[in-house]
This record gives structure tokens, sequence and C-alpha cells, in this order.
């Protein structure tokens, strides 16, 4: 019997006396009586114990033989270690790789094939011999072993016979190895997988039918005989290709990072405002414009300390800018003091703005003394999870509102009616009926079944009671505590968290100052600043609005950072690219435009490009009304010839004539006519006639002269 897995007496020949003592469960000295009395043959080994006898096994009794072949049986381990892959062994013209189902199954059949080797007697009695033990239970461990796993097929009753022994037989002859054979599945590239790879990562998805037949519209005939069929084509995505990979193209940035690996994080060891999370949220739901009154959304920005999850006051604005962005900032500083790491996502206001972070001389980050982070993969949303999943919660919350609105979540036709009530609600306000603004708010509030806020402030005040909410909620991250009411456990509220840290002496980091210099520090801190050139001894910071102090004339041609409010037109504060003071420069003109404060010329714009863009719009509208369509479907077509595609001939230029002296003389005059008699009486003598006034003084009368 071939290899290590073989238990068979061949391969220990011999026994002693210890040995046989233990397989019969008798004692050595019984054991030499019998070998004694029965005249066993035996080989006789000199050693450092003296003379010790062995005994060929094959020379034993048969009833020994069988219980030294089953003691031997048992001293094989449960799972013996599996033989590594004898060289040169092929199947099919490929090396054998098994996996760990067929080397147990290897195993056993090797356990049984060694045992009915050795077995005394015929092969079918070995066989009956091993049934009827495993059928009573009387098998020693490792052919029960064997038993349950030599079969590659699992079955009910694992009875052996000839014709299955035969076939283990032959299996080990002709392959090397007992093992059962299991075609791997096929991981070789075929050409059309590339095709059928980017069909499936269109954005819009793709059913496995129509990807089959683009692959058989677009088969080339190096690629084989034939195109896969559809089963082919489904196989090989649902086993062959990455589920992962089939989704991307369908879904990308944060949806598609929902999908993969997120190592989760701790806030354990941060104290407050170590660092904070920020982000914006388009609210979704609208509320009165604080000019127009006509319902528009609004951008919230929001700050989250990590340590606390406590949430200080919003910035809130009617579109995402630099002003919504710092007030949030300033009002996270004003509440816990300059926190040391701030994070937001990419967006470009805060990424690569000079005035939060990449000019050192203007940046709020830099004055301030924090740093600005990002997360490092663009569309990462669980870098930035704290204020994302607080936006999640603002969207539950907002479902209280009659204005709510998001796509996903409710019924458009509701959602239009809903703003054409509130539509005529704004128009109601404008004519100072009452009366019908308050019917129209009533039916918007029961179309939309919810509260409708009438103006900007209550859209505030909403917005402040949510936050107010949130920090008196339990949140999960926090640490357990026992409520004092209930006197059960809950998590702690992110305002007790703040509470308890604040009871163990953590302090806002910033500046000891009086409450008035601190004040003003503060207001100076979060102005924006900007760099600007001093030219004539004055500053333009924005709209051509200029800035004089004589203290500039010494800064001529020199840049400095202006800051300004942009509330107030009336004066900016110059300081140095350090930070120092040089002095506080008063308007002195408009240069092109009215007096404006940055606020407004800020608002100026933005309108001026919705008008713009509005009139654009309204132009294209022109050119799809059916009039004008069917102009241009009548307009008489220009049936062109070669000729039109000939270069174009140079036009023919006209020969200058050349000019001579005669040509620059004056022109010949006619000769007069010859002077009559009557020519010549009249230039010596006059016309013969006289003028004066008729008796009435009216016409003149013509009398001949004296002859």
């Amino acid at each position: 019997m071939n290899g290590p897995m073989s238990v068979s007496v061949t391969a220990a020949p011999e026994a002693d006396f210890a040995e046989i003592a233990t397989a019969l469960g008798v004692s050595p000295q019984a054991v030499k009586k019998s070998a004694t009395n029965e005249s066993w043959p035996y080989r006789e080994q000199t050693g450092r114990g003296g003379k010790k006898r062995f005994f060929p096994v094959t020379t034993l009794p048969e009833e020994i033989k069988n219980a030294l072949l089953m003691h031997r049986s048992h001293q094989v381990a449960i799972e013996p270690q599996r033989p590594a892959l004898p060289p040169a062994i092929q199947c099919q013209s490929a090396p054998v790789a098994l996996d760990s189902g067929q080397l147990d199954t290897e195993i056993a059949r090797d356990r049984i094939l060694g045992f009915i080797d050795a077995f005394s007697g015929s092969v079918p009695r070995a066989i009956e011999h091993l049934n009827a033990h495993h059928f009573a239970g009387t098998l020693p461990g490792p052919l029960v072993w064997a038993y349950e796993r030599a079969w590659d097929k699992k079955r009910r009753d694992s009875r052996l016979n000839l014709n299955t022994l035969n076939k283990w037989k032959a299996t080990k002859k002709k392959r090397g190895r007992s093992a059962p054979l299991k075609v791997l599945p096929d991981m070789s590239v075929q050409p059309w997988y590339a095709l059928a790879v980017a069909c499936a990562q269109r954005p819009q998805g793709s059913c496995k039918k129509w990807i089959a037949e683009q692959i058989a519209n677009q088969w080339q005939p190096a690629w084989g005989d034939a195109p896969p069929s559809y089963n082919v084509v489904a196989r090989f995505f649902r086993e062959k290709f990455s589920a992962l990979d089939q989704i991307k193209g369908r879904y990308t940035g944060s949806q598609l990072r929902a999908h993969k690996f997120y190592q989760h994080r701790t806030s354990a060891g941060l104290a407050p405002w170590d660092e904070v999370h920020a982000d914006g949220w388009n609210t979704h739901f609208s509320a009165p414009h604080p000019v127009t009154g006509e319902y528009v959304t609004y951008e919230v920005w929001h700050a989250h300390d990590v340590a606390t999850r406590f949430v200080p006051p919003f910035g809130v604005g009617l579109t995402e800018n630099f002003e919504v962005i710092a007030k949030c900032v300033e009002n996270a500083v004003r509440a816990g003091g300059v926190m040391a790491i701030l994070q937001t996502d990419s967006t470009r206001i805060v990424k690569n703005s000079e005035r939060f972070k990449t000019n050192p001389a203007t940046a709020i980050a830099d004055r301030a003394g924090f740093t600005i982070v990002h997360p490092k993969e663009v569309g990462n949303s669980q870098a930035n999870g704290i204020a994302e999943n607080f936006n999640t919660w603002l969207d539950k919350e907002s479902r209280e509102l009659a204005t709510y609105q998001n796509p996903n979540r409710m019924d458009e036709l509701s959602f239009k009616r809903v703003k054409k009530i509130t539509g005529a609600m704004v128009r109601a306000a404008g004519r100072g009926d009452v009366a019908e603004m308050q019917a129209r708010k009533r039916e918007a509030e029961r179309m939309g079944k919810g509260m409708v806020l009438t103006s900007y402030e209550q859209a505030v005040a909403w917005l402040e009671a949510r936050r107010q909410k949130w920090n008196d909620k339990p949140h999960r991250s926090l640490p357990k505590v026992r409520d004092e009411a209930t006197g059960k456990l809950r998590h702690q509220t992110p305002r007790e968290a703040l509470l308890e840290h604040i009871a163990r002496g953590w302090e806002p980091a910033l500046p000891e100052m009086s409450d008035a210099d601190l004040e003003q520090h503060l207001t100076d801190l979060f102005r924006p600043h900007m760099q600007a050139k001093v030219t004539r001894g004055t500053v333009s910071p924005y709209g051509g609005m200029r800035y004089r102090h004589t203290d500039l004339d010494a800064w001529l041609g020199k840049f400095v950072v202006v800051a300004y409010d942009i509330m107030d037109w009336h004066q900016v504060w110059v300081k140095t690219l350090k930070g120092e003071p040089i002095c506080t420069a008063e308007f002195v003109a408009a240069t092109g435009y009215r007096t404006l404060s940055a606020q407004e010329f800020a608002e100026e714009k933005r309108l001026q490009a919705q008008i713009a863009a509005g009139e654009r719009a309204m132009r294209k509208k022109t050119e799809r009304l059916p009039g004008r369509v069917f102009e241009q479907l009548q307009a008489p077509v220009i049936e062109q010839t070669i000729a039109d595609f000939l270069p174009a001939q140079p036009a023919k230029k006209e020969v200058e004539r050349e000019f001579g002296l005669l040509d620059f003389l004056p022109e010949k005059q006619e000769a007069a006519p010859e002077p009559t008699y009557m020519d010549t009486v009249l230039m010596l003598y006059g016309t013969g006639e006289k003028t004066s006034k008729d008796e009435d003084g009216d016409a003149p009368v013509k009398e001949a002269a004296a002859g």
C-alpha cells in the first residue's frame, strides 16, 4: 500500500509483547505465556535493554491479528496530516487541485482501503465486517470518521459494497489519488467579457437579456464560433464577475461608497471642540422669502462637536455661499471656542477659498487658528457621516410641514397643489387681503396635512426649535446614564455630555480678555477679509467702492488686507498682510455704482444673473413657438451643386487708370451766344419798367419808362 495514509500491517510487519498486550487488553506476561505455549514464530533482537522478541503479524493467530489491526486503526489520528500532491500527477492534462472536502474524502477512502488490505480474510468478508460493526456502532473512531466522509455525496445509509470499493481502487490507480474529481469552474477570461462589463456598468443599468443581444450583435469571428447564450452570460455575472464591480457605473460617489467597506470610528478620548464637522442642508420645505414673501427653500449650515454631538446655532441663507458658512463657523466659535479641526465636505466655497483656507493673509482658519480638513476621497459621505446623518434627521422632522418637498418620499401632484396654494397666499398678502390669505393657508394645511410657515422669522424659529430638540435628545454614540425621572438606563444627550465636560474643568479655547474686547475680537475675526492693492491712497474691496485714508499714501502700490462689514458700506478696516492694523478708511465715492453694501451688491449680482438666465430661457421658448417652427420648416431649400463646394474665386480687380496733368485742369466752358440788339439796349437802359404800388398799396404796378 503506497502513501502514508495506508492503515496496513505491511507498514509495521512486526509487533512486540507490549503492542499485542495493549490490543488484546491483557498483560504482557499473558501474551508471553501464550506465545511460548503456542510457539509463535519470532525474531529476536539484542538492544540496550537486553534481548527483545518481535512477532511477524502475518504469522499470528487470526483473532490476535484482527485485534492488532483494530488497535492500530485506533491509533490513527482523527484528521491526520493531509498528503501533499505527488509530483507529476496530473488529471486530464491539468494538475490536481483539491479543496478541503476532497482531501477529507481522500483520507477517509485511504483509511478504509488500508483496513481492507490488512484484513486477514477476503475482501467481501472485510466489507461485511466493516458494515456490520458500523451498523452496530462498534467501529473505532477513525473508521467512523472515514465512513462519514468516504462518499463525496452525502447519503442516508453509508454502506460499503464491492462495486464502490473497486471504483475507489480504479480512481487511485488511474490518477494516483483516491480523491473524487470535481471539475472546477473555468476562470479563463473570454474576449467578450469586456463588452459584457461595459454594457452592465451603464448609468441607466442593463438587463442580462439586452446584454446578451448586444454581444450577439457585435460578435467578432476572432472571439469564437458563436456568441454565448443568455444562460452563459447570466452565469458569468452570477459566478465569475464581482458583484461590487457590477454596480460601478450605475452608482458613483457617495452612492457607491454606501456599498463599500467603511472603517468605524470612535470619539473616545476627544474633548469638546477638538474636532467639529460641518455640512450644509438645502431645506426639504419651502418658507417665505424675507423680502418678496414668495415660498423658497433655504440653505442651512450646521456644525457638530464630535466629542459631545452638540450642535451650535445654524447659519441660514438663501444659497450656499461664503457668508452662510462663515456664520455657521462663527456661531460654533462663539458657542464653544476655537475648534482644533474643522471638517467639511469638498465644497469649493471652503476647499478653494482664499477667505477660508488657501491665503494666509485673508483666511479665517489662519486668523482664528484652526485647521480645515476634507475627506480624502471625493464622494465619501461616510467620512462626514455625523453631519450627513443630521441631514437625514432634519428631513424626517420636516415632514410635519405642509410645504415639505422631497421627490423620493412624497406624491409630486400633492406638492404641486400645495405650491399653487402658497402662491395664492403670497398674492393675497400682496393685495392686503388678510381673509383670503388665511383661507388659503388653511387650505394648504388641509392639503399638505401639516403646518404652513408664514414668515422668514417663523422658519428660523422652527429650525432653532429642531436644534434644541436634537441637543436634548439621547444620542447612541454617547455613554449611557441612568435617567433621574424614570430610573432607566439611556444614552446621554449632547447637552448633558457638554455640561459634564464643563463640570470636569473644560473651558472654550478663547483669548483671555474682557467681554467687550472679546466681542470686538470675534466681530473683527469673522468680518470678510480680502487682499487689495493700494491705488492713489484708496482701496476698493468690492463693487468699485473706494475707501480713503491719508495713511494709505505710504502704502501706494502695495497689497494690504481689507476687512469690511457686509451690512455697512461706510468704512473698512485696513491691515498689513500679517494682520497688523493700519487704519480705518472711510467711503469717498462710488465708481459706476450707487452706494451699496456688500450684501446688497451680492444680491444685485445674483438677481442680475437670474434675470439673464430667464431671458435666455425666454428666447429659447420663443424659438419653439409653432409659428416660428412652421416658418423654419417652410423655408425654401437651396439646392447645391458641385460648384458650391469649389473654392471661391477671387474677385477681379478693376484696372486703375493713370491720371495725367490734363486731368487736373478746369473743364472747358461752352461758347456764349452772340448778343443781340435788344440785349444791348437792356444792358444800357435797364428793363424799361419801374415798380410802384397800386392805390391800395398791395400789388406792384409796372410802368413803361419815359422815352
